[in-house]
């Protein structure tokens, strides 16, 4: 037997070894605990900024429909400008030019 290996025959050794072996296993379960509760924490932040991101295109989507109502009314206001525009013109020329 190495000085490494237990003796099996006192119960003291195994004692100790089983012991430093799950103390071990123990501190890598907690290692692995600390980077899951990270990513965790990581993974809770994106979710978040993904909401936000989807909230945030809502409002751009509706101030764009807002913005292309505004547009549309307005070239319904200069077109309507227009053909009044075109039937003055038309009244006036129709008007004889006297000397």
């Amino acid at each position: 037997m190495t000085e490494q290996d237990p003796d099996t025959s006192d119960p003291r050794q195994v004692a100790n070894f089983t012991v430093a072996y799950l103390r071990r296993l123990d501190q890598k379960v907690n290692k692995m605990m600390e980077i899951l509760l990270r990513h965790e924490t990581r993974l809770g932040r994106v979710e978040r900024d993904i909401g936000e991101v989807k909230r945030d295109i809502g409002e751009v989507k509706s101030d764009i429909v807002l913005l292309e109502n505004r547009v549309l009314t307005q070239a319904n206001e200069i077109l309507s400008a227009i053909e009044r525009l075109d039937e003055h013109q038309q009244r006036l020329e129709k008007v004889p030019i006297q000397p």
